[in-house]
This record gives C-alpha cells, sequence and structure tokens, in this order.
C-alpha cells in the first residue's frame, strides 16, 4: 500500500518519508512487538498513513497539541509510555525537566521518540501491542472491517469515518 505521495519539501513543518522509506521501520516494528497478522499490519499502517498525512508529518500542527506525535499521532501521555518502554531511552527521559503535563516536557519527550524512524514509525506497533484490548487485537486478526472499526472506536478512541476506513482498504488489499 502506497500512501499518496507527494512532493513536500515546500510543506511547513514537513519530515515527509515515502512509503518506501518508511517500510524498514514499520517492518522492524512489527518484528518487535509481536505484529503478525495482516489484519493488525493494515490496521497500523492505515492508522499512521492517515494521522500523518501519508507519512508527512510527525509532530501534530493542526490544532497543534504539544507533545502529539509520531507516526500514529499519539497523545502525549502515551509518548511517555512509549518512551518508558525502551530501555535506552531511560537516560534521556530523565534529563527532561519538568513535569508530564507541561508544554516543555511533552515537546522534550515527543523529540525522543522522533528522534528515528524506527521509534517515529514504531509507536504504531507499540500502541496495539500495549495498549489495545486482546479483544481488539482478535478483532483486528479477523482481517475485516468491523475489526478495524472496533479498533479505531475501542482504541483509538475516535469514529471510523470514511476518510479512515480509505486508507484501512487500501492496506487489507495490499496485505
Amino acid at each position: 500500500m502506497k500512501p499518496r505521495q507527494h512532493l513536500t519539501a515546500d510543506l511547513p513543518y514537513s519530515k515527509c518519508r515515502t512509503a518506501d522509506q518508511a517500510a524498514a521501520a514499520i517492518a522492524t516494528s512489527f518484528n518487535t512487538y509481536g505484529i503478525t497478522s495482516p489484519g493488525e499490519m493494515a490496521a497500523i499502517i492505515a492508522t499512521m498513513a492517515f494521522e500523518s498525512g501519508d507519512f508527512k508529518y510527525q509532530k501534530n500542527h493542526f490544532p497543534g497539541r504539544p507533545g502529539q506525535g509520531t507516526r500514529n499521532m499519539q497523545m502525549a501521555s502515551y509518548n511517555l509510555k512509549y518512551v518508558q518502554s525502551i530501555p535506552s531511552l531511560a537516560s534521556p527521559l530523565a534529563a527532561i525537566t519538568g513535569t508530564s503535563g507541561s508544554v516543555d516536557y511533552d515537546n522534550a519527550v515527543l523529540g525522543l521518540v522522533i528522534s528515528s524512524d524506527v521509534l517515529d514509525f514504531g509507536s504504531g506497533a507499540w500502541f496495539l501491542a500495549s495498549q489495545c484490548s486482546s479483544a481488539v487485537r482478535s478483532g483486528l486478526q479477523s482481517g475485516n472491517q468491523a475489526g478495524f472499526e472496533a479498533y479505531v472506536r475501542n482504541c483509538v478512541q475516535t469514529d471510523p469515518t470514511s476518510d479512515r476506513l480509505v486508507y484501512w482498504k487500501r492496506a487489507i488489499a495490499a496485505l
């Protein structure tokens, strides 16, 4: 599945990656977090492509929530949990001053997880593996639309809009 490709050098805030550039980091994340079913893979890829504007953005700029980002565009509280799950980030995290919930702290934590493509694109697989219920994962493993919609509603905690479904349909067809 290739998200729409854009020439993004002129876009403000862009940290664009093509699907080909993202593929290795995504594959690494699937291996790291034990994502093996095409249904789960499609949900993760579709969510990241949708949330990041076809892999153009790694930080939330619209409306601009502090600390929200990664290609999964997860909230700051999840980015902190993600960083805390990565042993190699323990020292850099300890060096960040302030408290969770403050703009500077949340943005600094985000900076840790967008510092490499492996971490940036790894957030989607981490989120599914560590934050979603076994029922949601089983639904995704079925590879059907109902499973994806349940994932979006119950784990991502938003509505499975027609725009999101377009991304999922492309991803599931490709896998």
